[in-house]
């Protein structure tokens, strides 16, 4: 077998190697605050809501702390359950997910209910990213309001976004292995003034995959 091993290295040329006297870099758990990134995923599907009595468009969409977070002031909860100060060097490129949801408005076909009301945070994510909301007047129970008119987000709109991201542990659960887990998510984004947008290819494709 060794014979084997040294024929295929001497085909390869590859080597490797390991340091066991290496210093092991220390681990430090993830804070609650504002980080700063870019969106560098998003996929989108449409979604039954309670039971189908409303509708919505969900885009999951992944942000990137990035190298702005360095010099930044954090606060983690150790093993013990006391808070520690570290500098946000040690989360550069993490990758938190986060969820955004568009209520859909029912045809004349549809069964199922209008929730206006729910898309608060598509609106505000929209402002976050510079989307426009053009502005238009509807009859609603008898009375002309205006309302802002949602846009339809491509992969462009999110892919490279500057934003702050409000990082928080998200909703525990217990795995396969009955253990609970809890990973921290992104709860909203908020404007990056001075943010640049970041290069990220969509592969030529600006829709979102579904």
């Amino acid at each position: 077998m060794a014979e084997v091993n040294d024929m295929f290295d001497d085909i390869t040329k590859e080597q490797s190697i390991v340091n066991p006297n290496a210093k092991k870099k220390q681990w430090t758990p993830l804070a609650t605050g504002e980080y700063y990134g870019h969106i560098v995923d998003v996929q989108t599907k449409i979604l039954d809501v309670k039971g189908g009595k409303y509708k919505a468009r969900l885009y999951s969409y992944t942000v990137e702390a990035s190298e702005e977070n360095k010099d930044k002031d954090f606060m983690y909860i150790d093993n013990m359950g006391d808070k520690r100060p570290t500098k946000g060097g040690d989360y550069v490129g993490k990758k938190f997910k986060g969820n955004l949801w568009k209520f859909l408005e029912p045809g004349k076909d549809d069964n199922f209910e209008s929730n206006a009301d729910g898309n608060a945070g598509f609106l505000r994510f929209c402002d976050t990213i510079g989307k426009d909301c053009p502005v238009e007047s509807r009859n609603i129970d008898g009375e002309d309001i205006e309302v802002k008119l949602l846009p339809s987000l491509s992969a462009e709109d999110f892919l490279g976004q500057p934003v702050i991201a409000f990082v928080d542990k998200g909703r525990a659960y217990t795995d396969k292995n009955g253990k609970q887990r809890q990973y921290y998510d992104c709860k909203f984004c908020k404007k990056w003034d001075g943010g640049k947008k970041k290069d990220i290819s969509s592969g030529g494709n600006n829709e979102i995959p579904f």
